[in-house]
This record gives C-alpha cells, sequence and structure tokens, in this order.
C-alpha cells in the first residue's frame, strides 16, 4: 500500500503527456495546423489553446518541427522584429538565441517584413515574412 501511494505521489509531480494530436519534444507539446492564416491569427490561435506559435531553441528543435509540416510547407513560427527592426523575439519570451535565417535574410523586403516562417521548401531554413501573409502554422504549450 505505501508504494502505491508513493507512486501516485510520483505521478502527480511528472508532466502530463501531451493531449491527443499534440507531439512531445522536451518538455513542450507542438502541434501543426495547416489552416492558412496571418501571423497574428495564428498567434491568437496559438493562445487560445493556452500555447504560443513555437519558438526554436537548437538545430535538434528546429529539425523536429519541420518533421511536423508536410515537404515543402511554409509555416508560422513565433519570431517577430514588429517591436524594433532587426531585434527578433520569440512571442513565448525565451531567449532568440538559436537562429537558422537562409542566405541574406531576414532582409526585410520593402521594409514590410517582420514575422518568421520556417520554409521547408529553401533548404529547411527561416525567412522573414509579411506578417499577412497566409501560412499554416505550429503552437508550441508546457507540457
Amino acid at each position: 500500500m505505501i508504494k502505491i501511494i508513493q507512486f501516485l505521489a510520483l505521478a502527480r509531480v511528472a508532466p502530463e503527456d501531451c493531449k491527443f494530436g499534440w507531439t512531445p519534444f522536451g518538455v513542450e507539446c507542438f502541434k501543426f495546423f495547416p489552416e492558412a492564416v496571418n501571423w497574428v491569427t495564428a498567434e491568437k490561435n496559438c493562445e487560445s489553446l493556452d500555447a504560443n506559435l513555437a519558438s526554436v531553441r537548437s538545430k535538434a528543435q528546429n529539425e523536429f518541427l519541420l518533421s511536423l509540416v508536410p515537404v515543402n510547407t511554409r509555416v508560422w513560427i513565433g519570431g517577430h522584429d514588429g517591436e524594433m527592426e532587426k531585434q527578433w523575439l520569440w512571442t513565448d519570451g525565451s531567449p532568440f538565441d538559436y537562429t537558422n535565417w537562409c542566405d541574406i535574410q531576414p532582409d526585410n523586403n520593402d521594409g514590410t517584413e517582420h514575422c518568421l516562417e520556417l520554409n521547408t521548401s529553401n533548404n529547411h531554413c527561416w525567412n522573414d515574412e509579411t506578417c499577412t501573409s497566409t501560412l499554416g502554422y505550429i503552437c508550441a504549450r508546457n507540457r
């Protein structure tokens, strides 16, 4: 009986598994949404699920996110420099200390590109894109 009580106590402290349809990586759960929406709508949709657009902290995590989306699919992730040009931030507040920009990116083409897309059609690298473009997106939430 004591062993059962100890097990139940440990089970309550352990992080919960990801909900159905979400895939675990590290301490978070991720989900790809194919619906094409603008970046702000994507972030709001994630927030409605107690999540944010995904942030990327390592090459391994970048590769994991790519594995969630169909080949040659461009998707929104949580980076933006809408507050100050060239000062990229993640919507979840985590440090922006890993990057995987495509060649000559970010370029802020026409001065209007302030949101981050995971651009799987171009060497699996990142591109800054106009936030009103419509793409699928990846949300991330804590377990």
